[in-house]
């Protein structure tokens, strides 16, 4: 069997070829680095208005001025809680719903509280809560959570 051997070597067209072939590959896989970084930092934005809607909306289920103030509300005017927990800077309602206002870190809180306890569920007098967080600067919806208060 004969062995062909070449000894030519490899030309210098050949080195800038390669150079140039891995050159352009590596630069098309560095422009998803700052685009990946960009979606983290998003992700990370939402997952924390997540936490958060999610922390405001387990406080006001859990605060027992709440549901005081659902059962009570035939004669209130207003509703002013003792709870820690529950802060707000704004309340006022309409025919269906009671709406609050509070801000929390970098966001701010609208809450919105059905009058009516719904009837679908098989528990007794759960009224429906909507927690909206905005972005303070833009006045975007950035999370909303939905749950229920039972009185």
């Amino acid at each position: 069997m004969k062995i062909i051997r070449n000894e030519k070597g490899v030309t210098l067209i050949e080195v800038l070829l390669a150079i140039v072939l891995l050159s352009s590959i590596l630069l098309t896989t560095m422009r998803f680095f700052p685009q990946m970084g960009l979606i983290n930092n998003q992700n990370e934005y939402k997952a924390q208005a997540n936490n958060i809607s999610k922390e405001i909306l387990v406080n006001w289920q859990e605060a027992s001025d709440v549901k005081w103030f659902l059962v009570e509300t035939d004669h209130l005017t207003g509703f002013i809680s003792t709870d820690a927990k529950i802060v707000y800077t704004n309340f006022h309602s309409d025919a269906n719903y009671y709406y609050f206002e509070t801000s929390k870190d970098i966001y701010k809180v609208k809450i919105k509280i059905n009058k009516s306890p719904d009837t679908s569920s098989r528990l007794s007098s759960v009224h429906l809560i909507v927690i909206k967080l905005l972005n303070k600067q833009t006045g975007n919806v950035v999370n909303e959570t939905i749950g229920y208060v039972k009185r």
